[in-house]
């Protein structure tokens, strides 16, 4: 609602003054806002009842991002349009919210509209498995997370640009899914499944690999969180945990297995504090180089080794803060081509 002070003169018969009177207004502005109806919601908790076999244990809510302009996260203030005027909507400390069950009883067509305007705002389903440590998801809820996204008109799609992406394939591909956001700026993600583990190429983060970010939802504000799943593969169950490393994190250690080639690639001299042009020295030069809102920056290098298996493609992924320090590498397998998709 805009609240307005209209000047009007107050006149009165035979008087040489006049006094000013203050008028409130009340009235939608006509910039677009960034809103979901209820039918996409409860499409949403149709999808999450249907295919709820993947996350049994899990719940859902809905979360809201800023899309660009991350400082502006405090207003993202979610309202219900009801009939009787705009009702606040309360979010949780992680801008998450319910379906109120009252809202049944509302046309399907209500709108919940945020403040800010049509594309500053993105939203997901949030479906987690209560009990997990922080920095944990299960892969079965990312599952369902994903299918209930992009197929209730939820998420912010390719569809919404004027494109047709297959949403099953970005749920069900064995290698590649449709966007995700961590909790946290995101190093690395890794599954780990029993004995199995696996840190995920740099591919799959940040968008790295993809033409024409800005165009999706992840393109801005959201680029440092973005990462992408084998969503599909089936060599990896439901209950695999999937572990974030935060970009504040402290550096995890090195797959030593990738290390067995000899190769002196594997093993370069790096230090903290080092600059591009150091890592470049000692690696080769970059082949993703991607500076972030924050200022932060990513770079990726990659390289072939000989192994008694055959060759192994393997890359380096080095972060840099704002002032072009080397805060941590992580060297890592290389998984192969991904498809570049929104």
């Amino acid at each position: 609602m805009l609240w307005a002070l209209l000047a009007l003169p107050s006149w009165h018969a035979g008087a040489t003054d006049s006094t000013l009177g203050r008028v409130e207004v009340q009235g939608e502005s006509a910039v677009a806002r960034e809103k979901k109806t209820l039918a996409q919601l409860f499409k949403a908790e149709a999808l999450f009842e249907k295919h709820r076999a993947l996350a049994p244990l899990a719940t859902l809510k809905f979360k809201v991002y800023a899309r660009t302009q991350a400082d502006t996260a405090p207003s993202l203030d979610l309202g219900l349009m009801a009939p009787g005027g705009r009702q606040s909507l309360q979010l949780d400390a992680q801008d998450r919210f319910v379906i109120d069950p009252a809202w049944r009883q509302l046309d399907d067509a209500t709108e919940v509209r945020s403040r800010l305007a049509d594309g500053r705002v993105t939203w997901r389903p949030d479906i987690r498995t209560p009990g997990l440590p922080e920095g944990e998801r299960r892969l079965g809820d990312l599952r369902l997370q994903c299918r209930v996204a992009f197929n209730s008109g939820v998420a912010r799609g390719g569809l919404v640009f004027g494109f047709l992406p297959s949403l099953s394939d970005g749920c069900g591909h064995a290698a590649w899914s449709s966007s995700n956001f961590a909790d946290q700026p995101v190093f690395a993600v890794t599954l780990v499944h029993g004995e199995r583990r696996l840190t995920l190429s740099g591919r799959l983060l940040h968008g790295l690999r993809d033409r024409d970010g800005e165009r999706f939802d992840w393109g801005y504000s959201l680029r440092e969180r973005m990462f992408r799943l084998p969503m599909g593969d089936a060599q990896w169950p439901d209950d695999t945990r999937v572990l974030f490393e935060s970009m504040d994190d402290p550096p995890s250690p090195q797959e030593e297995s990738l290390l067995a080639s000899g190769d002196p690639w594997t093993r370069p001299a790096l230090s903290p504090g080092m600059s591009p042009a150091d890592v470049t020295a000692l690696l080769g030069p970059a082949v993703d180089d991607l500076r972030f809102e924050s200022g932060r920056r990513v770079q990726r290098r990659m390289h072939e080794v000989k192994t008694p298996e055959g060759r192994l493609a393997l890359e380096w992924v080095s972060l840099f803060d704002a002032d072009d320090r080397l805060v941590k590498s992580q060297l890592r397998r290389d998984q192969g081509p991904m498809f570049n998709r929104p």
